[in-house]
């Protein structure tokens, strides 16, 4: 059994992003001192919590691809899975996005700021039967 809860295939391709792993972090910690410590500037201090606790909940800072689909690790220890046939992955110069089938937005699928095994991950993805576009 692999990491990923109801999976039986081992990881195919595994990505991190340690920028996004810490800065929401950073952000929500940077805006509590602003709020709290700085009376007037105390809005700039909630709209650094607010960005930080979004960037948090909506970019996942590791995923793994596996047979059955593409797991997401988020901020707040959420997690989401993506099932291979309900996701389309668009792959290009600007990066990797995962947009699963009837929704508005994707997932970015983010392997550091430099992201040079892109060309790796558009392969695994096309070699194990994914949507790539």
């Amino acid at each position: 059994m692999s990491e990923i809860a109801g999976t039986a295939s081992p990881p195919r391709y595994v990505g991190t992003s340690r920028l996004l792993r810490r800065c929401p972090n950073a952000l929500m910690a940077l805006g509590l001192a602003q709020f709290l410590f700085f009376t007037e500037r105390r809005v700039i201090g909630a709209v650094l919590i607010v960005l930080g606790s979004v960037a948090a909940l909506v970019l996942p800072w590791r995923f793994v691809v596996v047979d059955e689909g593409i797991a997401l690790w988020f901020g707040f220890g959420r997690r989401r899975f993506l099932a291979r046939d309900s996701v389309t992955v668009r792959v290009d110069r600007a990066g990797a996005v995962a947009r699963p089938r009837g929704e508005r937005f994707g997932y970015p699928l983010t392997d550091g700021i430099v992201e040079r095994r892109r060309p790796v991950l558009r392969a695994v993805l096309v070699e194990h039967g994914f949507d790539v576009g």
